[in-house]
């Protein structure tokens, strides 16, 4: 049977839905009021047949998503849809036809993934055969409502009356209103003559927008939408209103170059290599250009949905026992780490996704398990390490100090053996800034003990001098493998966490006096002391570089 995609002709009606749908505030009210004059006296289940599983599962989904978040704890007012959704239930599985099952997989994966788990796993499995779809495009096709692109109908080709649709339309366009408030905003700062120096080489480098890479066994130069995207977001950091014609000529360009990467995908993603660091880039300079244009808007909304899907969650088969359960890796089905989950955390809140979703619920499970914190909540597992110049199998736990690993038990810092013969991995710079950031990113409050844990850890190994907290006996080369990577995390976790001074300093005059010592003569910066992750090209190093100066 064919999925249909095609908006279908439900026309919305009404001053009031018209009006929200163009407010900029949420609609409580206006919420309130649907949602009374549906699930009043007599339930909602009455007069409704198996027929009607869509406008249940449309109702579900509204309740859940509104401003009051409805739970299986509100008793009727939830319990009443769930009938007539069960109630269409038939012998194959289906409830009605494949797109209303859609609907209704997403209805009650969004109201209790974990209570309604043996049936979504059954669900899923039937529409996977119907639509004979698997990975992304059957994670797409279970989750029809999407707030953010969702326009002035419902998606599907099944209709349901004005009322019911009505409703998931304005909750739609409250959780918008939401977003948008709830989206990080930066602030705009000085543009000093070091960033001028280091933009002006970048901008020496770029061909059309776009920045080039030796690929293929000749080494032929071509466009690299990772490193174009770092460098446009670089571009992107000048204020605005301080951009010459040129160079927003240069960003428009570039633009419009990572748009037509995104497009070459199907998923959404700007890149077959190491996808989410290339989509998180990219969504950093599309953000950031503040161009105005819809096929901006639109490309964010589809690498939105491209993180969700690679989240390793429920539908990726990873279950919450997993140690990489909430993370994100480099695309795919790859293992998880802190490095790619935290600029997928940037990511879904540059791209307006609110910070009540549960893909930051989720995440918080993961960065829990990466922290080096007493407590049931962090990793215990075991590992293979050398010891003595011997492979041994050693046990893991974590540590106290507050600060992150890697990856929960990983830690390219190191490893210290406790008195019980356990080894913890050790926390180091960039991840526990990183892990810090997340926390604020996620909503975490600033007086919860792991985001306290995690910024005592930053301040009281602050420096500027190298990534800290690796191992001594590693050497002085691993003390400075990823320090551009390290200036950019530091700066945008502490301009989060609204500090202005270490230790009674200024780290954002400390940073710029660093990287104007560091700067070469021709504006460019380049990790002399370790090349470790791309940290031998100019291009990344100087962008990275100038991202750190714009926080």
């Amino acid at each position: 049977m064919h999925f249909s995609r095609q908006v279908a002709p439900i026309v919305v009606a009404g001053a009031v839905l018209a009006a929200a749908l163009s407010a900029q505030t949420p609609f409580k009210r206006e919420v309130d009021e649907l949602v009374r004059k549906i699930c009043g006296t007599p339930p909602v289940s009455e007069g409704m047949t198996p027929e009607n599983a869509k406008e249940a599962a449309v109702l579900l989904l509204a309740l859940r998503h509104c401003h009051r978040h409805y739970d299986r704890e509100d008793g009727r007012l939830v319990r009443e849809p769930v009938k007539v959704i069960y109630g269409a239930r038939g012998n194959k599985g289906v409830f009605g036809d494949l797109e209303t099952s859609c609907w209704v997989y997403q209805a009650l994966h969004d109201l209790d993934a974990k209570h309604y788990g043996e049936d979504l796993v059954a669900l899923r499995a039937t529409i996977a055969r119907g639509l004979r779809l698997k990975g992304p495009r059957l994670v797409q096709a279970l989750r029809p409502y999407d707030a953010a692109t969702i326009g002035k109908a419902l998606p599907g080709a099944v209709q349901v009356r004005d009322d019911f649709s009505n409703l998931l339309l304005l909750v739609a366009s409250q959780q918008r209103a939401v977003a948008k408030k709830q989206k990080p905003k930066s602030k705009v700062r000085p543009w000093h003559a070091v960033q001028h120096k280091g933009l002006e080489y970048l901008l020496s480098k770029q061909q059309g927008g776009k920045w080039l890479v030796p690929a293929g066994p000749k080494g032929d130069l071509v466009p690299d939408p990772g490193i174009s995207a770092l460098c446009l977001a670089a571009l992107a950091s000048k204020p605005k209103d301080k951009r010459t014609k040129d160079e927003n000529a240069i960003l428009n360009s570039g633009v419009d170059f990572l748009i037509a990467s995104q497009k070459r995908s199907q998923h959404g993603s700007f890149s077959s290599y190491v996808p989410n660091y290339v989509t998180c880039a990219a969504i950093m300079a599309l953000s950031r250009a503040d161009t105005g244009r819809e096929d901006v808007r639109v490309a964010l909304q589809k690498a939105q949905k491209y993180l969700l899907i690679i989240q390793n969650i429920e539908h990726a088969r990873v279950l919450r026992s997993d140690r990489d359960f909430g993370s994100i890796g480099y695309g795919g089905d790859q293992r998880g780490d802190l490095s790619n989950t935290q600029m997928a955390i940037d990511g879904l809140r540059a791209t307006g996704l609110d910070v009540q979703d549960e893909a930051f619920a989720k995440a918080l499970i993961y960065l829990r398990r990466a922290q080096n914190l007493p407590g049931k909540e962090g990793y215990r597992g075991s590992t293979t390490l050398e010891v003595e110049g011997q492979s041994k199998k050693v046990r893991l736990e974590p540590g106290s100090d507050g600060g992150a690993a890697y990856y929960p038990g990983n830690s390219p810092a190191g490893y210290d053996e406790t008195a019980g013969g356990a080894y913890v991995p050790r926390s180091y710079g960039s991840m526990t800034y990183a892990l810090l950031k997340c926390y604020i990113l996620c909503g975490v409050p600033k007086q919860d003990a792991r985001l306290v844990a995690a910024l005592n850890w930053c301040l009281s190994h602050y420096t500027l001098d190298e990534n800290p907290g690796t191992k001594p006996s590693l050497g002085d080369k691993a003390k400075h493998q990823g320090l551009f990577y390290y200036y950019l995390t530091l700066a945008r976790a502490l301009n989060l966490a609204e500090v202005n001074t270490v230790k009674g300093r200024d780290w954002r005059a400390e940073l710029r006096a660093k990287l104007s010592s560091l700067q070469k003569a021709d504006g460019s910066w380049i990790n002399d002391k370790n090349g470790r992750w791309w940290e031998d090209n100019p291009l990344v190093c100087s962008a990275y570089a100038l991202l750190a100066l714009s926080e």
